[in-house]
């Protein structure tokens, strides 16, 4: 099989598979976190649980930005349908650079509310939701959800910082994670704005090994993540609110940050 069928073949595929499994954490994943000066970038789009799953390849039709900052820059990065690793881009000067990507909306209808009731409690807005909307206890819902994904590469002898991109719901490294020792401030904003008193979930991969921790941002939208222990580190947060959406009447952004100590 030529490599133009083999990618036809891997679109058509992935495009059918879970990739708008909404319970499943999306982010970005760098081959490597760190890498020389001049240097390829090879990054992928994964979707799973527990910071493991499956790599995409880029899709067109499941895109809406993908976008790289640094030294304050700002390059749209335009793959081909089917790249695979889905980024692929040559660093050519020490920084720390800012992959960052949206999705399109997808829409999902829970038939089975449990598995909604689920998603909700490890969010923890369960009991918060379930007061105020009682009424909807064991009935069909209907959802619109966007992911929101960043990741923070380290180019050799750079000393830039994370940035606010644009994203409408975006967590933000405070302090360069490749310099700091012991913990990195993150900032979680909504439509630019700090966004209080939402859980953020910390999954750290060591030695293949997944540990995960919650954490609450303060009023200020800030939360303190330890990462004295190294590795390999996912941050996910949800905002779940009444959809402003056509065709859907619930709405929920999820925001994720990858990077590597």
């Amino acid at each position: 099989m030529n490599s133009y069928l083999v990618k036809l073949v891997i679109i058509i595929l992935l495009a059918l598979s879970s990739l708008s499994g909404h319970t499943h954490e999306l982010w970005l994943e760098p081959e490597k976190f760190t890498i020389q000066p001049n240097s390829k970038l090879n990054a992928h789009i994964k979707v799973g649980q527990e910071f493991n799953g499956d790599k995409f390849p880029y899709l067109f039709s499941e895109t809406k930005s993908l976008k790289i900052f640094f030294d304050k820059k700002e390059i749209i990065l335009r793959p081909r349908d089917g790249d695979y690793p889905a980024i692929q881009s040559k660093l050519k000067k020490a920084d720390l650079y800012i992959l960052s990507y949206e999705s399109i909306p997808e829409k999902v209808n829970y038939k089975n509310f449990k598995i909604f009731q689920s998603f909700l409690e490890e969010q923890d807005i369960w009991d918060e939701w379930s007061k105020k909307n009682s009424f909807l206890v064991n009935t069909d819902i209907n959802e619109i959800y966007t992911r929101y994904a960043k990741s923070l590469i380290n180019v050799v002898g750079g000393l830039g910082e994370d940035l606010n991109t644009g994203l409408l719901f975006e967590l933000i490294a405070l302090n360069n994670p490749y310099i700091s020792k012991n913990k990195v401030e993150v900032l979680l904003l909504y439509k630019n704005k700090p966004f209080p008193d939402s859980q953020i979930t910390i999954f750290n991969k060591i030695n293949g090994r997944t540990f995960i921790s919650k954490i609450r941002t303060d009023n200020n939208g800030k939360a303190f993540i330890p990462i004295n222990k190294g590795g390999m580190f996912l941050l996910s947060a949800v905002h779940f609110r009444r959809s402003d959406i056509k065709n859907a009447d619930w709405q929920s952004l999820w925001a994720s940050l990858t990077f590597e100590k």
